[in-house]
């Protein structure tokens, strides 16, 4: 048999372009899959777009080939290949292909398919989620089979894939497909626009002559896309009928304004004077250069209340970020009383929390802009009636299940932390207008489906059209529930789902969902649309296969490519928040879309997802060590089907990110299990800059992209000291490629695992010299060792620093790695090894770190230089015991400057000589580097390296230190260890 032809993926790929695309598509909004249904944890188009075609595609023989290829698909990763198609993106001037975004995709399909024997190759993803995978697989002309185990997660993939394969089409070649027996579902009635579409062309049209001149613009646009121009249709129908219902519930003001949104702040009875404590976290309302308003609490202390009144401009004093709450720990404003978080925790489950309406937002009509007024009586009197007319249609219900969501709210207070607070079923989450709304406009989307059957509508068609109704009546559910933030700077309101969590909200919006404004019903109905209009089918009908199905069983496919985003470990319980738009989706589309809404809540037994609480409170109890199992076995099996599915000269692809090692440690294990090795490795950098760089922040912003393919029969086994010998020089190389490319920090660790498991992983089984295999553990801690060599070499320029010692090793990594956020115990233990470091001696007292207890968790977080210095009178002095850890030293003279004791300084700097105060220098240059903005430590190095104490290392022998300098810069390019970074003995004989 001949060996396979490599994949471009395999030997090159467009690595900054593709992160800067990915990067830009987190700020596009309008036709993105996002704002179709949300979905946690997507990745980027672009970087699924790039990957899946390089996946397909042979690597050209040519150098210039391969250039001019890789230029192409970085153009087609670009946002503007899909919603301007006709304009060039990038010209060849500007380092481009030249081409238009029509051109590029167009030259993908016809590559793939040539690459591919002439037949659209088959793709299987079987953690499809949100649909970013399979959309753009679909795009390049593949056929895709899509599957995922919760049902919100296989509704939303019809959504993205299905339904607008199947009716996003033009009408007439739908038609023209059914013909020739291709199809047996169509949009329209018998392949013609219906007479609804043309009764509201009528009804728009401005005289007999224009009704008369044939099709109108709804009739135009039904004949080139059916599906987007029903599903605006019938939300409009949906949207008037709910607005006969609910508008006196939402009065406009008296001189015209309408609601925008009500704004309520969460109450709880004060235990010492019985008034209503408001909770609020801060009172600002409108917080622009050119616009200051505000809230006041007016206190009533005669009938102990407090109200509120709204001022504005030079009106608003004192500082509205300070109201009541911090953290649940709560003032009373009447007898300056304190009452804990832990006592509104209990009034939550005794059912005393309240909510009292504090402000109403307006918005005259043409007038622009936005104006806030205190509430008057009235308000109260009709959010009264909305609660008493919910109560009559919940006497009424004849549903199988009650009127307004009573499930279950799962346990998990990482995540979910409003169930602590009593709000342990889902409907709870909503107030009662709220309520009113969604369930109103739940019960019309079955309504306006069964118009559609009327209407002589195919069935198959008609339950695609209404599912996205009922999306969007799932996008007014997270725009309006108490769980909803006023964002005071963009006046606007904030989603549910802001992150993923459900925090507790203690003063909260409601939407109006009739307003024609931020939030409401028209606008969530608008954003759906613009996904689908315009859809940009495929060149014929390729084969979509939407299923709901366990990975752990996928059956043989012989899927040419099998590309996934499996869940991360611990990051995301999807079925937990899913379920907060299940209820809603068994209430609005269940009629129709009964296979996939039986169930009472979505599936979580056997979602692979590492969920401490995944049976409860028990579960807590058990540890963390029968949920990890549980996610080990479940990701082992997954991997083995995805291998079996596999043809045999196909392509594997896992994407994954996570700073945890054990997170690491089993998607390796079930990797290996399935004898899915690594042939390449891509960190691609998908997040905004002011998403990853927060003071204090430890994550990621890169995610690995994995191409595999299955282990060679005949493996062997072989000795760690012979593939430490194999691994060493790839990961330096890589390494060294993904520092030009810009890789920084954890994500630089996280980069080095893919080639060096593609050396790991070929071999059956990895032996110590005592004949005991290497575990995947044991791997990932190699990696780190060597990679963390090759960092602290580009961290420190290659300076001569003589002996470095292993503390300073650590502190450098840590900081140049997660800033100054803490490590769990473990990943603190993980770093001592590979710098060198004893744990012990970086959290003894006065060292660089100390353990502490975040949520019954052993954390470890670095002290500031203001705390050891503090603690230490001793510290970065020599004892004789012990080397003198060179950032004690640098530690100390920065505390001497920033107390402003030069003369001290002067003769610290003396004890040390110049060729350890140099080495100070130079430390000190690459720390503060590394840490964040704003941060203390960092602006004492960087005063101290600002001094004329300091300034005066500079002056010593230029010649001398320039040769050693560039002495080890040499040594580092020829892979050689610096002075101070010299290796270990490995002890593999």
């Amino acid at each position: 048999m001949t060996e396979r032809r490599k994949r471009l993926i395999e030997v090159a790929f467009p690595l900054e372009e593709v992160s800067a695309h990915s990067r830009r598509e987190k700020n596009v909004r309008y036709g993105h899959i996002s704002t179709l249904h949300i979905w946690w944890a997507r990745r980027p188009l672009a970087a699924c777009r790039a990957f899946i075609y390089e996946s397909l595609i042979d690597d050209p023989e040519d150098d210039r080939e391969r250039e001019d290829l890789l230029k192409e698909v970085a153009d087609l990763a670009s946002w503007d290949a899909v919603r301007k198609p006709d304009l060039v993106v990038r010209t060849k001037a500007n380092g481009g292909s030249g081409l238009t975004g029509r051109q590029l995709l167009e030259r993908a399909r016809q590559r793939i398919l040539a690459c591919n024997g002439g037949k659209p190759p088959r793709l299987l993803d079987p953690f499809a989620g949100g649909g970013a995978i399979p959309l753009e697989a679909l795009r390049l002309g593949c056929e895709v089979e899509a599957s995922d185990l919760n049902p919100v997660a296989v509704l939303i993939l019809k959504g993205t894939v299905e339904y607008p394969q199947k009716y996003g089409r033009p009408l007439a070649e739908q038609v023209e497909q059914k013909h020739k027996g291709d199809r047996d579902s169509i949009a329209g009635v018998n392949g013609e626009v219906p007479g609804y579409i043309r009764d509201a062309d009528a009804a728009a049209a401005s005289s007999a002559f224009a009704r008369d001149a044939g099709d109108g613009p709804l009739a135009r646009a039904y004949g080139e896309n059916p599906l987007a121009t029903d599903v605006r249709y019938w939300g409009n129908w949906m949207l008037e009928r709910a607005r006969g219902e609910l508008a006196l519930f939402y009065p406009p003001d008296p001189d015209g304004s309408v609601t925008v949104a009500y704004l309520w702040s969460r109450t709880v009875p004060c235990p010492n004077c019985g008034a209503e404590m408001p909770l609020i976290r801060q009172y600002w309302l409108a917080r622009k250069d050119k616009k200051k308003v505000a809230l006041k609490p007016v206190i009533d202390r005669e009938s102990r209340r407090v109200g509120f009144e709204v001022v504005e401009g030079e009106n608003v004093t004192g500082d509205p970020t300070q109201a009541t709450t911090s953290r649940g720990d709560t003032l009373c404003l009447l007898c300056r009383q304190v009452v804990k978080a832990a006592y509104v925790r209990e009034a939550g489950w005794q059912g005393k929390i309240g909510a009292v309406l504090t402000s109403v937002v307006l918005e005259a009509r043409g007038a622009g802009g936005k104006r806030y007024r205190a509430d008057i009586p009235e308000d109260t009197d009709v959010f009264e009636r909305a609660s008493a007319r919910l109560v009559e249609l919940e006497a009424q219900n004849k549903a199988d299940f009650p009127l307004v969501p009573d499930e279950p709210i799962p346990y998990d207070p990482r995540k979910i932390d409003v169930e602590l607070y009593g709000l342990d079923q889902w409907g709870k989450l909503f107030n009662q207008r709220q309520l009113l709304a969604i369930t109103t406009l739940a019960r019309l989307v079955g309504e306006a489906h069964t118009q559609m059957l009327a209407s002589g509508l195919d069935t198959e068609y008609a339950r695609g059209a209404a599912t996205y109704l009922g999306f969007a009546v799932d996008r007014l559910a997270a725009q309006g529930s108490t769980l909803c933030r006023w964002d005071n700077t963009g006046e606007s309101i904030m989603n549910t789902y802001a992150r993923q969590a459900l925090p507790m909200v203690w003063d909260y919006a409601e939407v109006n969902p009739l307003s024609g404004a931020t939030g409401d019903f028209r606008s969530g109905l608008e954003w759906i649309r613009a996904f689908l209009d315009p859809w940009m089918p495929t060149s014929g009908m390729e084969r979509i296969l939407v299923s709901r199905r366990d990975a752990r069983f996928l059956g043989d496919s012989n899927a040419e490519a099998v590309i996934t985003d499996p869940p991360y470990y611990d990051s995301i319980n999807y079925a937990d928040h899913a379920d907060f738009f299940y209820v809603w989706l068994k209430r609005s589309i269940g009629s129709f879309q009964s296979d996939l809404t039986l169930l009472p809540l979505t599936p979580k037994k056997d979602e692979i997802v590492m969920n401490v609480y995944a049976d409860g409170r028990a579960a807590e109890r058990e540890g963390r060590e029968i949920a990890r199992e549980r996610y080990v076995d479940g990701m082992g099996s997954a991997f083995l089907s995805m291998r079996h599915a596999l043809d045999s000269e196909g392509i594997g692809a896992v994407v994954f990110a996570h700073t945890d090692a054990d997170a690491w440690a089993t998607m390796i294990g079930g990797l290996l299990r399935a004898q899915l090795i690594p042939d390449a490795s891509w960190p691609i950098d998908t997040e905004l800059e002011n998403k990853v760089s927060r003071l204090g922040s430890a994550r990621l912003s890169t995610s690995v992209w994995m191409a595999c393919a299955p282990r060679l029969e005949g493996a062997e086994e072989a000795f760690l000291g012979d593939v430490l010998s194999e691994m060493r020089p790839v990961i330096r190389e890589r390494l060294l490629y993904f520092w030009s490319k810009s890789i920084r920090g954890a994500d630089f660790f996280i980069s080095a695992i893919g080639p060096a498991l593609s050396i790991f992983g070929r071999h059956r089984r990895v032996l110590k010299p005592d004949g005991d295999e290497v575990t995947v553990r044991e791997f990932l801690d190699l990696v780190r060792r060597e990679s963390t060599q090759v960092a602290l070499e580009q961290v420190l320029s290659g300076a001569d620093l003589g002996v470095v010692d292993s503390l300073t090793r650590h502190y450098v990594t840590w900081v140049w790695s997660y800033s100054r956020a803490p490590l769990d115990a473990g990943e603190t233990i993980a770093l001592c090894l590979a710098t060198g470091a004893d744990y012990g001696d970086a959290v003894r007292p006065g060292s660089i770190a100390v353990e502490v207890k975040e949520k019954s968790k052993k954390m470890v977080k670095l002290r500031t230089i203001r705390e050891r210095a503090t603690k230490d009178e001793d510290l970065g002095i020599g004892s004789g015991a012990r080397v003198t850890p060179l950032i004690d030293q640098l530690q100390h003279a920065a505390y001497l400057w920033g107390q402003n004791r030069p003369d001290q300084l002067t003769a610290y700097r003396a004890s040390l000589g110049e060729t350890r105060w140099t080495a100070t220098r130079t430390l000190g240059q690459a720390v503060a580097e590394c840490l964040p903005e704003g941060d203390e430590d960092r602006r004492l190095i960087n005063g101290l390296l600002g001094s004329n104490i300091m300034a005066a290392a500079a002056r010593a022998p230029v010649q001398a230190a320039a040769a050693a300098t560039r002495a080890a810069a040499r040594a580092a390019r020829a892979g050689a260890p610096l002075p101070g970074f010299e290796a270990e003995e490995d002890g593999d004989g």
